[in-house]
């Protein structure tokens, strides 16, 4: 199966399509290493004017396919540090697209997912959406997907997801800034296209430069600093007994032992 749907459409708009939705698309190493490559194309082609990023199915992205993270918690060292280095290069692909990305979110953003969507410079999402840093309930870190969850949140917003792995609904990704437009149920496809149409009547050029600029102008740190910061983070969190017993419980349906 397709892991990831490339698909240029008309007008310089490029519908990268995450494509397991059995799984809520959820990653694992062979949809990150897809991810990675459509994004680098994308980035590379002179014909993309705008890439819009959405999910097949029900669901925009669980993020971080269970399965595929307790192999990582069992695995040596240097195979966690590999595999930290494949979820931080997966995001920093994302991340570097020089033009506008649209995040198109339906049912679920979570974990990693929710990273996804900061990193996008919009966010339409249908009103049913429900967004959350999970990470902590399940005994691991939101390591990799920091740089962009603090610069698209903020430490105080971000840490009061984080810390309770709080669920929110559309509406509140709004006011939270997440999400930059709230679609009626059913809508968001012709929300993104009134979007598309605006992004589409100014300079390429001018846009990925405005990009560029604005990014390198809220950044205190270097990417690659922050990146690296990242990396370490998940390396540390997947050696933690708690990141066991929580994925663990999680597959077992159980609550797990911190829960009160």
């Amino acid at each position: 199966m397709q892991l990831v749907i490339d698909t240029r459409l008309p007008g310089g708009v490029r519908r990268i399509t995450l494509n397991r939705p059995e799984a809520k698309n959820a990653f694992d190493a062979e949809m990150m290493q897809a991810i990675s490559q459509s994004f680098r194309d994308a980035a590379k082609d002179p014909e993309t004017r705008v890439v819009v990023l959405s999910g097949a199915g029900s669901h925009f992205c669980a993020g971080g396919d269970i399965e595929w993270m307790k192999e990582t918690l069992a695995a040596s060292q240097m195979l966690k540090r590999e595999r930290a280095q494949a979820v931080s290069d997966m995001l920093g692909s994302v991340h570097a697209l020089p033009q506008p990305l649209v995040a198109e979110v339906r049912g679920a953003a979570m974990g990693g997912g929710f990273g996804l969507v900061c990193c996008a410079d919009f966010v339409v999402a249908d009103s049913g959406a429900k967004f959350a840093l999970s990470e902590t309930r399940l005994g691991i870190v939101p390591a990799a997907i920091s740089p962009y969850v603090v610069a698209a949140l903020g430490v105080r917003r971000a840490n009061r997801l984080a810390l309770a792995g709080t669920l929110i609904d559309a509406q509140e990704a709004k006011e939270l800034g997440l999400a930059t437009h709230v679609a009626a149920p059913g809508g968001t496809a012709e929300a993104v296209d009134s979007l598309l149409h605006e992004l589409l009547c100014s300079a390429t050029g001018a846009q990925r430069l405005t990009k560029a600029l604005f990014r390198q102008m809220a950044s205190p740190v270097s990417d690659e600093r922050n990146a690296a910061l990242a990396v370490e983070a998940l390396v540390n969190a997947w050696n933690q007994q708690e990141a066991i017993a929580g994925l663990d419980a999680f597959l077992n349906k159980a609550a797990p032992p911190w829960r009160a």
